[in-house]
């Protein structure tokens, strides 16, 4: 028997000897409870502005100004050409951002991320992990992004702040009914100056009873998504070809007190001034190429 037909016996035959018993006795008890199906479908928005609304309640929140904080688990995988793909490391880490409306559904973002290795098996901070390809042991830091430029967003887009022109990045984006809830199936685009072999996306899901409620700003997901990305100088791959497979999942909070207990006694410690926004980065003045956009 090979093995082709072995694994496809042992994964088939019990649902195939399952099935006359499992007919026989629905015939015996009479028609099964006829259940009620699951809303389901793509929503269809009135047009751009509707969309880009739905979007931001999602992601940020409709108000003149505010912050939305997300915490997240992020698991790093190496993936070498024509080797099999292996875990490397996890980051347990937040997205904090920050934002004021500019103009007509129009709003200027910043953000920073803080986040801190963990043993992708254990759990445990921390500062040194094993490559599996190389057997070569690793310095990983933890990772504090503070450089973002800022971004506007609006139903024509994103417009990176530090951009040369005035050229707004669309975004595939749809959103569906699943049940009680509703699902934002949302892949970025990639800015100008990025790496080529990069792409992120993401799936977010909120109750539709707040969805549907209007009094609700700002909608408090729960999210997973990947990133794909080339190899980290601190990999050190040499030039191995191949790239990194980012895959994480979180949740917006409200407030820095809901970030899991162990990142936020580190982070009060070591970061405490990541805990807060930074809305000293609306000090800079956006570029007068740019502000015509707002």
């Amino acid at each position: 028997m090979t093995d082709l037909l072995r694994r496809f016996l042992l994964t088939s035959a019990p649902a195939a000897l399952a099935a006359p018993a499992l007919a026989a006795s629905t015939a015996a008890s009479g028609a099964g409870l006829a259940l009620a199906p699951l809303a389901d479908g793509f929503i269809t928005f009135a047009d751009a502005r509707e969309k880009f609304r739905a979007l931001f309640r999602f992601e940020r929140d409709l108000r003149d100004e505010g912050i939305a904080l997300s915490s997240y688990q992020f698991l790093v995988y190496a993936l070498p050409q024509g080797q099999r793909p292996q875990p490397v490391v996890r980051f347990e880490g937040m997205e904090f951002s920050y934002f004021r409306r500019v103009g007509d559904l129009t709003w200027r973002i910043h953000a920073h991320n803080l986040s801190y290795p963990r043993d992708p098996a254990t759990g445990q901070f921390i500062s040194t992990v094993r490559n599996p390809f190389t057997g070569a042991m690793l310095d990983v830091q933890p990772m504090r992004l503070l450089n973002d430029p800022g971004v506007l967003h609006s139903p024509q887009g994103y417009l990176p702040l530090d951009a040369k022109t005035v050229r707004w990045l669309d975004t595939f984006l749809v959103m569906r009914i699943e049940g009680d809830l509703v699902k934002s199936e949302h892949i970025r685009p990639t800015p100008d100056g990025w790496p080529t072999q990069f792409i992120e996306s993401s799936v977010s899901s909120v109750a539709k009873k707040d969805f549907d409620d209007p009094r609700v700003t700002s909608l408090m997901y729960q999210t997973s998504g990947f990133y794909v990305f080339p190899f980290p100088a601190w990999m050190r791959m040499g030039d191995t070809p191949g790239h990194m497979l980012g895959a994480w999942s979180g949740r917006k909070l409200r407030d820095p007190r809901g970030l899991p207990r162990e990142f936020l006694a580190r982070a009060r410690s070591e970061d405490a001034a990541l805990l807060e926004p930074r809305w000293q980065e609306f000090e800079r003045p956006v570029p007068e190429l740019l502000r015509s956009a707002m």
